[in-house]
């Protein structure tokens, strides 16, 4: 029995989302010849660790970007990472005495890595010779950071031919790299009843619906956006979804009976390929894994008030294949939104775009590609419509 670990870090949503979507592809596709395990990586460091890589994120995110992003494009420095990779090499190798332990106990036959974390911990076993693991990193943005580069990865699976290129410059050798996607959930694949599911989520039919999405944590202008999305002429209906952030989430609820526009709000969900689905245009910022989502389901998008760092990096990509417009200020959004409405080929354009670019069946590819690594023969992918 060949035996899978799969492994995220909570630094923000996303990294979850990717690897259970691995996972659900790999259970659906495997014969029944693997063990197919999954763990958060943190969750094998100390508690002061674990709080300050989420805690730290969201608090620099929100209270400091601009920090944020500095520190980000500094550090992904062919020079100033050669310098700061052995501190945080030393970090993280004093901060995981636990996950060491672990991975060399259970030896799996293949580790995928959503997070660049368990890729730096497991690359030094493997060069130390304490892990026979064959590794697996999956980048979860566009364009390629420097943490994402670690030398025993034996295979990077990543979303766009720019993140391979980036690779490329850090001497990754060519064959180690495959462009298969970002990996979303395997029911974005499948082509959803729309007037169905409009029905049931109690919105209106033939009229433009606005999905406003801050990820996980609901970070962003997102009261800003719904107003300014409120002050269009045209007919239009909000859907907002909050994530974690329960303070956002009332404040909309408060928010709603002030609108002239119908607005649904809602918390943390997981069925968001219903909304998006059910939805004519998404407003968001450009995390990786929700840019993924979104294109997977032909979902024209407007960028607002994207992270510094991989959040713009992503935006930048998006933007070039013309599959996303880039707001800048909250003010523009009322235009854009008349604009699109007032000429439906802008939307069509971006849906062209978005189809030359978007990978729907990420997750059944990495998993087809992990379970030939096994030497097993995966089960047929279904197709994506």
């Amino acid at each position: 029995m060949k035996k899978i670990l799969i492994s995220y870090a909570t630094a923000g949503v996303g990294h979850k989302r990717a690897a259970l979507s691995v996972m659900e592809a790999l259970e659906e596709l495997s014969p029944g010849d693997a063990e197919i395990s999954i763990i958060d990586s943190l969750n094998y460091t100390n508690d002061f660790f674990r709080w300050t890589y989420l805690k730290g994120f969201v608090f620099l995110v929100n209270r400091f970007p601009v920090i944020w992003g500095l520190g980000y494009y500094i550090t992904d420095n062919f020079y100033v990472n050669a310098v700061l990779s052995g501190i945080s090499r030393l970090s993280n190798w004093i901060n995981s005495k636990k996950l060491r332990e672990y991975l060399i106990a259970t030896q799996p036959d293949v580790i995928i890595s959503a997070h660049f974390y368990l890729s730096e911990v497991a690359s030094d076993l493997k060069r130390q010779n304490l892990l026979r693991s064959q590794l697996v990193t999956v980048v979860t943005d566009y364009i390629l950071h420097a943490w994402w580069v670690t030398p025993q990865t034996d295979m990077y699976v990543v979303g766009s031919e720019h993140a391979r290129q980036d690779l490329l410059r850090w001497k990754t050798d060519p064959r180690k790299i495959k462009v298969l996607g970002i990996p979303v959930a395997p029911i974005f694949c499948k082509q959803l009843d729309r007037k169905e599911i409009i029905g049931r989520i109690g919105i209106r039919q033939g009229v433009m619906t606005v999905l406003v999405l801050g990820g996980g944590y609901g970070i962003g202008p997102i009261e800003g956006i719904v107003k300014a999305i409120d002050s269009v002429e045209i007919p239009v209906q909000i859907i907002a979804i909050c994530g974690f952030n329960e303070k956002l989430k009332g404040r909309l609820e408060q928010l709603r009976p002030h609108l002239k526009h119908e607005m649904k709000v809602f918390g943390f969900v997981y069925n968001v390929y219903e909304y998006m689905e059910a939805s004519d245009l998404l407003i968001s910022k450009s995390g990786g894994i929700t840019t993924a989502e979104s294109l997977s389901k032909d979902l024209p998008m407007l960028v607002v008030s994207p992270i510094v760092g991989q959040e713009t990096r992503n935006c930048a990509f998006l933007t070039g294949a013309g599959a996303a417009m880039k707001i800048n200020g909250l003010s523009g959004l009322k235009g854009a939104i008349e604009e699109i409405a007032a000429h439906p080929e802008k939307a069509d354009s971006m849906k062209r775009a978005i189809r030359n670019i978007r990978k729907p069946a990420a997750s059944y590819d990495i998993a087809q590609m992990v379970l030939g690594l096994c030497g097993i023969s995966a089960k047929k992918a279904p197709l994506c419509e």
